[in-house]
């Protein structure tokens, strides 16, 4: 049995290690070590619980809630997901380029490993689509495991003892952002069309695909992640030599290269073949715009639009299904 043909006949684990390869996201290592360091423990658990209960969030309100899926399946939510998509993709190129910059290859190859990755999903993902999405994105994501538990383990050897002295919480303040940040975690899900297109492509299988609990499946997804976060989570406290910082490197461009992937697979959802191909190419030709902003700069960025319109879209939703609700009783 082919590796297509294990997943259309159980595609559950598939769905799920994808979900968490797509969330995960080249911003996930770097900024967690960011926050433990520059806000302290807590905070910087409370941004990890917030990430990890990103997906178990989305599964149950796309699913549970009346018109969510026919409000951001619409073209205006479509294409603003689209637009959303761009930026992620961008975050995920900055990240590639941002992480080779303290090693020896330096920010030059992490720039050109950026574009070449870019380009071969622009053109994969147009010929290929969803189950190529998918299993690229699990096949990853179990080396993200292997390579996650091997660089942590090697920091804290390499440490020898000498680890950074991190408190629980800086300061008030920290805590605020901490929660702050964690919060606007949660609608971040909402603006992936790859997510909604996992809901639909289970329910109608027109290739054959078996239909699973695709809830679970976002569950799963949600756990794998948390899983990952607990195995980095201590690259904060370690000291990294040379060889070390190369092999995090590629493994944060491993994690990113997953996102970009279904994020330019998002944009060709949301606006068709021909004209994605187009944004696609357009991302990549105006990355280097955005270079300056940094990994965390460009997430805050996003992070910070993408809250009211998710949530002035499940609002819609409620509102549109309290109405047709009313309407039926009237009738």
């Amino acid at each position: 049995m082919t590796l297509k043909e294990k997943f259309k006949s159980n595609p559950q684990l598939y769905y799920a290690l994808s979900i968490a390869a797509t969330w995960a996201g080249i911003g996930s290592l770097m900024n967690g070590v960011t926050m433990t360091q520059t806000y302290g423990v807590i905070p910087s658990l409370i941004w990890v619980l917030g990430n990890t209960v990103a997906c178990i969030l989305f599964g149950a309100v796309a699913l549970k809630i009346p018109k969510v899926r026919e409000v951001f399946g619409s073209r205006i939510m479509k294409w603003i997901c689209g637009v959303m998509c761009v930026f992620q993709a961008w975050l995920s190129m900055n990240g590639m380029q941002t992480v080779f910059t303290d090693t020896s290859l330096g920010a030059d190859f992490g720039m050109y490993v950026a574009y070449a990755l870019a380009v071969i999903f622009l053109l994969i993902l147009l010929k290929f689509g969803m189950i190529r999405n998918v299993l690229t994105d699990g096949f990853g994501w179990i080396i993200v495991y292997l390579m996650a538990v091997g660089v942590t383990i090697a920091a804290a050897i390499h440490s020898a003892g000498h680890f950074n002295n991190i408190p629980l919480v800086q300061d008030a303040e920290s805590m605020k952002i901490g929660l702050w940040k964690a919060f606007l975690l949660l609608p971040g899900p909402f603006t992936y069309p790859y997510f909604f297109e996992i809901l639909n492509y289970n329910e109608k299988n027109e290739d054959g695909t078996q239909r699973v609990n695709v809830r679970r499946a976002f569950t799963m997804g949600g756990v794998f992640f948390g899983i990952y976060m607990a195995i980095v989570f201590p690259l904060a406290w370690t000291q990294f030599s040379p060889a070390l910082n190369i092999v995090k490197a590629i493994l944060i461009t491993i994690i990113g290269t997953s996102t970009l992937s279904s994020s330019m697979y998002s944009i060709y959802i949301a606006f068709g073949k021909k004209v994605g191909l187009v944004i696609n190419a357009a991302l990549i030709a105006g990355w280097s715009i955005l270079i300056p902003l940094g990994v965390m700069g460009m997430w805050t960025l996003m992070a910070s639009v993408r809250i009211y319109f998710v949530g002035a879209g499940i609002l819609f939703a409620l509102c549109w299904n309290a109405y047709e609700k009313r309407k039926a009783v009237a009738a």
